[in-house]
């Protein structure tokens, strides 16, 4: 809240470019440790299995996606290549990154600019290159009165799964203008999707509580991490969860399908409001169908 600007970075191709020979100098600064060193160098020049059952030899950059040690290499180089750079360089500017997704804080668009060319360079001169049409000035809005004096481009941006915007908030018992984070478009799309294709609507063999029970940990674990800012914002996602326990609902019972849909959801909702604990998100009432 400090600071009124962002940088939003995304490298391009970050996994499949980083150089070998650089990423080895990384691991050297870490250990002296030979059979390590060997075993990193071993890992990052083996050849790649391609879906279609060919081979790909190593080209001299690159780390396995999906590999075990792939993230933690990948963290060894950018905390040289970035984070040390910039605290070094740029120390009154804060970051946070988590692999290659990275956020820079400035106090004003001049500072940006001059950052962003900054970061360009130094990507280069370690043999990454920053997505341009990804990679964004951000203008954290924050202020009802206070405008640049020009029209900013942008004024939000993800990280870690949630968007961060200008949303009003409450405080001191004020309505006020601010800047917060909330569940991601991108965050409830890929969970819905997921959603679709557990085909809850066919596991008509299942009793209700046994459905509860097999996605209660997922459900947990959505509202744990996204409902620690604005949970009210995933109700679109748990709207689109109860539309696939309604579909149960009209499957299971033979009956239902003869009659109107509103019998259905009726069911459901009867079923909500005598066991409201049997699924994490009915807990809340606005979470229910």
């Amino acid at each position: 809240m400090k600071y009124s600007w962002a940088i939003d970075l995304d490298i391009k191709g970050f996994f499949d470019n980083i150089d070998h020979e650089l990423l080895l100098k990384a691991v050297e600064h870490y250990t002296d440790k030979k059979h390590i060193l060997l075993y990193v160098k071993r890992w990052i020049e083996v050849a790649v299995e391609l879906p279609e059952g060919t081979i790909k030899p190593s080209e001299g950059k690159g780390t396995p996606q999906g590999g075990v040690i792939s993230p933690m290499l990948a963290n060894i180089f950018m905390d040289i290549v970035f984070d040390k750079w910039i605290a070094k360089e740029y120390p009154e500017n804060a970051i946070e990154r988590y692999a290659d997704d990275i956020i820079v804080h400035c106090k004003n668009i001049k500072e940006a600019l001059r950052l962003l060319e900054a970061i360009k360079q130094r990507l280069k001169d370690c043999k990454l290159e920053l997505n341009r049409e990804k990679s964004k000035i951000v203008y954290c809005r924050r202020n009802q009165k206070r405008q640049p004096p020009f029209k900013a481009r942008y004024q939000e941006f993800d990280f870690l799964g949630f968007t961060f915007k200008p949303r009003m908030e409450k405080k001191g018992g004020k309505m006020r203008l601010g800047f917060s984070p909330a569940i991601s478009q991108k965050s409830i799309s890929r969970i819905t999707s997921e959603l679709f294709k557990m085909k809850i609507h066919r596991w008509v063999h299942l009793p209700f509580s046994r459905i509860a029970y097999q996605l209660n940990l997922k459900i947990r674990g959505w509202l744990n991490y996204y409902g620690v800012y604005r949970k009210s914002e995933m109700r679109r996602l748990f709207k689109t969860l109860n539309q696939r326990l309604y579909k149960w609902v009209l499957n299971k019972y033979k009956r239902l399908k003869k009659k109107h849909w509103y019998y259905s959801l009726k069911h459901l909702q009867g079923i909500a409001e005598s066991y409201p604990n049997m699924f994490e998100h009915w807990k809340y009432e606005g979470f229910r169908p």
